[in-house]
Parts: C-alpha cells; sequence; structure tokens
C-alpha cells in the first residue's frame, strides 16, 4: 500500500490557489469541524483540510460517515468569503466534478453524480459531500466543502448498516489505489474547476455537473426537514434546486432533502 506523502503533496501545491494553506492531520473528528476551528483562529482561506482519519465524519442529516485511517480521501476545502450563502448547491456542483473527474481519470471509471450531493458507481455511494457556511469576521460568510472519498475499503469492512448501499474504488476496480496520486489530483482539479467558476461563471460547472447527473428523469421519493414526497425528477435548477413533479402534476422545487431512487 502507497501512503500519501504530504510533504511532496505540499511541495506539488504550494504555488497554486488551493495550495498555499495545506493542513493534514492525522485523526480528527472530522476535517470539516477542524477547519472551522482554524477559521475562527484567523486563517484566510482558500484552504485544505485533508486527514488520515476520522472520528467523527458526518454526512447529511448528521449521520456519521464512515471514515477509516489510511482506506480514504478525507479533504475538506475552505473557499473565498461571499455575502451570498444562498448557492450552497454551486459549491456541491463544483465538488462533484473535482471527485469525479479525478476517480475518472485515476481508475478509468466514471462516477455518476445523485442530486443532492451524491457521488455513486453502479448505483452504490462512494463519495459523500457536505456543503456548510460559517460567518467571518467581516459580516460575510465562508462556505466550507467536505468530500468524503471511499478508496481502498473492502466490502467486508463497512458497518452493516451500510453494507448494502456503499461501495469503494477498491471493490469496483479489483484493486487498491494509490490515495497519494488521487489525493493529488483531486486538489490539481479543485484548483482548475475553481479558476473556470471566478473566469466563466458557474454554468460551465453547472452543464458538466448535469452531464453526469443520474438523477433527472428518475422516479424518487425525497424526505426533508417538513414533508416526505415522492415523484418524478425532472429538473436540477442552476441554484442547486430539484424540480420534482408529483403525480397529480403539482411542482415543487426542493433544495435539500434525502432522495432514493424508487426501483420498478
Amino acid at each position: 500500500m502507497i501512503n500519501i506523502d504530504y510533504n511532496s503533496i505540499r511541495h506539488s501545491i504550494s504555488g497554486l490557489r488551493f495550495g498555499k494553506i495545506f493542513l493534514t492531520e492525522q485523526s480528527i473528528i472530522s476535517t470539516n469541524t477542524g477547519l472551522k476551528e482554524h477559521i475562527k483562529k484567523g486563517i484566510d482561506p482558500p484552504a485544505i483540510l485533508t486527514a488520515e482519519e476520522q472520528t467523527g465524519g458526518k454526512g447529511r442529516m448528521q449521520r456519521i460517515w464512515y471514515s477509516p485511517s489510511k482506506k480514504g480521501i478525507w479533504i475538506s476545502a475552505a473557499f473565498p468569503s461571499t455575502a451570498d450563502v444562498s448557492k450552497l448547491g454551486h459549491y456541491n456542483f463544483l465538488c462533484s466534478l473535482v471527485i469525479s473527474s479525478a476517480v475518472e481519470e485515476i481508475t478509468g471509471i466514471e462516477p455518476e453524480l445523485k442530486w443532492p450531493n451524491d457521488i455513486l458507481i453502479k448505483g452504490k455511494k462512494v463519495c459523500g459531500i457536505l456543503s456548510e457556511s460559517v460567518p467571518d469576521i467581516n459580516g460575510r460568510f465562508i462556505v466550507i466543502t467536505g468530500m468524503g472519498l471511499n478508496v481502498n475499503i473492502e466490502a467486508g469492512d463497512f458497518p452493516e448498516k451500510i453494507k448494502k448501499t456503499a461501495t469503494s474504488l477498491l471493490i469496483e476496480t479489483g484493486r487498491s489505489i494509490d490515495r497519494h496520486k488521487l489525493l493529488l489530483k483531486i486538489i490539481l482539479d479543485l484548483n482548475d474547476y475553481y479558476d473556470v467558476w471566478i473566469e466563466k461563471g458557474i454554468e460551465p460547472i453547472y452543464f458538466q455537473w448535469l452531464n453526469r447527473c443520474s438523477t433527472i428523469g428518475k422516479e424518487v421519493e425525497i424526505k426533508t426537514e417538513k414533508l416526505y414526497i415522492s415523484g418524478t425528477a425532472k429538473h436540477v435548477n442552476k441554484d442547486g434546486s430539484l424540480l420534482l413533479e408529483e403525480e397529480s402534476g403539482r411542482i415543487h422545487n426542493i433544495y435539500a432533502g434525502d432522495l432514493e431512487y424508487i426501483i420498478n
């Protein structure tokens, strides 16, 4: 198994926007939580924090994200401050593309993207993405996006609760993946895609995301904090919301929720 050489990666990315602040931990509660603490102490994003292990990694709805030592890539990026956090979906678009493009480059597998923030291979989750915002000292907001990618986890290692729904790159390729090469590719792609966003706006990112999205056209069930509905996923809007049509014809714009595909 090839370990990650963090000093080598730090040297390779030192001149990049996401590379000037590159933080590493052996074990941490979660990379999102760790970056929040660094921001409270005054670091100025962009910044990256990656860890070999998360003891309390989290996904949507405060679920625990299984993050064993040296078996995945557990990484968070803090983006430059913004006055507008109404489009957290944009950060999910961006980071979904970053992960999926890096995975495709390293493994040859093209993952599919499931609204709002899951990356799938053959219908099973290989990566989850979670964007959160924290206020900065100037009254603006810093968005932190965490990415948990299952790399060299064997099928029998997953907790019983997620064995049927989770997968890893090792399971899908049948071989151990070089995490060093994959992490470096993720950081390089993060810089490249973010540069596109800054120079050309969200549209190129959004349309690439749509091309990889497996949700549109499917029959789905969605749970939110306030309702449970089912229907057809008609479209994902540029702001990150899902357009869902119930059987009655009623249309909903949904900005966040737990989505499952209805298998007929």
